[in-house]
């Protein structure tokens, strides 16, 4: 019994790590790739279900997938009809982990190619020169742990059903089934892992500890116990992000229930079609066929439902009126995925920069109160330090240089932004000292000069083509240094007092440093990735 716990406990370990390993690996080699799918191929019901199936396929872990589509939505790349569809496809595409597992871990014996791929991924990955070779290591690493960790479970497994049986019965099959799919779906909740979930009926199924009707609907509470992963990751997210879940959950909540309902029936077709091609029919190739099917009996059953479904979900989880204190694309989902996560910074920092140049706006025509614009400067800082605590958490995660420098440049970026909110409330501070009029003739040019600033401003708020942004600056400059001089020269005149002139030195000062800040952002936001970008959020 010890030996055999600890062979369970180590091959889930074992299987675990190599999930873990492989998922990562593939995600970092997928890259910008993965953002191009997800963005560019998931534009109909067909395509995104494709996309949510290959992706699977290929990355082996449905609740990465998952949180990459609600991160995308989250960070308004994909609206709510193209994430159901792949979340929908990733759904199918689990079912790739258990003809993996009986075609290649119960028929090949795995130490003749699991020993050597681990050695050969590792050795691509301490090479390291070239971030795809160690990526392609990663996972070649992962994918021969996860096989190590199937051939050791299914030794545990061996002999198991002489130690433990688990045939029991409650003399009710409809209630036997029912506490086999609650069990499947708190074993899935605890580890995380459908796939884990799935292996282990596998294992027990193959080593007799389980038969094949309490295997098939543990796999049918794995299916629906895989939703939980997404359920915590959305708490306090945005109202998309919720409805994405919410379509995933009621997806595998019918799913359920249709496949508990038809089980035995679909079993038995099943066994029944198997017979006609092979004559010793394997109980694990029933069960995998078993839950391919009802997978795909899901997609066909809410493919009338979808466009339904998503007009009800539309109408849930309401936002309330948003504060640029509180960040609205910074999903902690995304930090996953490098290449999202900078598109999350990149899309927070664009909504940052029009509220900032907005306030700027608001303080030139003097239509709002310093206290309103000191709140909103203390709810610019709180965006900031979210960005720059979302950038820091980015860092932590398996990045490449390419990334770093990206991340770098948008924290400063976000210094922008912040330097401009604070130089808005500097000036109605300013601006609240002094009441007094001063000479029409200087009066006029501080207003011409306000109203220049305006214009720039008004054009980098509007996004309007960066062209000629930094020739209108230059201009800009010139009529800067004019004007102090003329200030200077008033007062050295005493046709104003030295503290006014002091006040308004420091008021145009300000203005100009807005204005250079805003041109420095536009120019960041105005290259060919955000022009790309833009387009795409159009489309959508």
């Amino acid at each position: 019994m010890l030996n055999m716990l600890g062979s369970l406990i180590g091959g889930l370990g074992l299987f675990m790590l190599g999930m873990w390993l492989m998922s990562d690996g593939l995600k970092q080699l997928a890259g910008d790739r993965l953002n191009q799918i997800l963005q560019s191929w998931t534009n109909t019901r067909l395509r995104g279900l494709s996309a949510g199936f290959l992706l699977t396929a290929l990355i082996q872990h449905s609740g990465a997938v998952t949180l990459a589509t609600i991160g995308f939505a989250n960070a308004g790349i994909l609206n709510l009809q193209r994430a159901m569809w792949i979340v929908f496809g990733s759904n199918v595409g689990t079912t790739m982990t258990g003809w993996l597992v009986i075609l290649v871990g119960f028929n090949l014996d795995i130490e003749h190619f699991a020993l050597p791929l681990i050695g050969v991924g590792m050795l691509l990955r301490l090479m390291g020169n070239n971030r795809n070779y160690a990526n392609i290591g990663l996972a070649l690493t992962g994918f021969g742990l996860l096989f190590m960790g199937i051939a050791i479970l299914q030794s545990g497994f061996t002999g198991a059903d002489n130690l433990f049986d688990l045939h029991f019965s409650s003399g009710f099959l409809a209630i036997d089934l029912l506490l086999f799919a609650v069990a499947g779906f708190i074993l899935t909740t605890l580890l995380q892992s459908s796939s884990l979930t799935l292996t282990l009926a596998l294992t027990s199924l193959a080593g007799g500890v389980l038969g094949l009707l309490p295997a098939a609907a543990i796999v049918i509470g794995s299916n629906l116990g895989s939703t939980t992963t997404a359920i915590f990751s959305v708490i306090g997210s945005q109202p998309i992000a919720k409805r994405i879940v919410a379509s995933h959950v009621i997806f595998n909540l019918l799913t359920a229930i249709v496949s508990l309902i038809l089980l035995i029936p679909l079993i038995w077709i099943i066994h029944w079609f198997q017979q006609l091609f092979v004559n010793n029919v394997q109980f694990t190739t029933t069960l995998v066929l078993f839950h391919t099917i009802f997978n795909v009996l899901g997609v066909l059953l809410i493919w009338k439902l979808a466009d339904p479904l998503e007009n009800w979900l539309k109408m849930k989880f309401s936002s309330s009126d948003e504060s640029i204190a509180e960040t609205k694309y910074l999903d902690k989902n995304t930090l996953k995925i490098p290449n999202l996560a900078i598109t999350s910074i990149r899309l927070e920092l664009i909504r940052l920069n029009q509220h900032v140049l907005k306030m700027a706006i608001h303080c030139i025509h003097k239509n709002r109160p310093v206290s309103w614009l000191k709140q909103q400067h203390a709810f610019t800082e709180q965006n900031v330090l979210s960005i720059g605590d979302f950038s820091r958490r980015l860092y932590q995660q398996h990045i490449n240089e390419k990334i770093a420098e990206k991340t770098a440049d948008l924290i400063r970026v976000s210094q922008y932004c912040d330097a401009i909110s604070a130089l808005t409330v500097a000036i109605a501070e300013n601006r609240a000292l002094y009441s007094q009029p001063i000479e029409a003739e200087l009066q006029q040019k501080l207003a011409h000069f306000n109203v220049d600033c305006l214009m720039l401003i008004d054009a980098a708020a509007l996004d309007k083509s960066g062209e000629q942004l930094p020739q209108t600056l230059e201009n800009l400059e010139k009529i800067y240094l004019s004007l102090k001089s003329l200030l200077l020269r008033r007062g050295a005149e005493g046709r104003i007092s030295i503290a006014r002139m002091e006040k308004e030195l420091q008021g145009i000062s300000h203005l100009r440093r807005i204005c250079q800040q805003a041109v420095k952002a536009h120019n960041f936001f105005n290259n060919h990735h955000h022009i790309l970008l833009q387009n795409r959020l159009k489309q959508v």
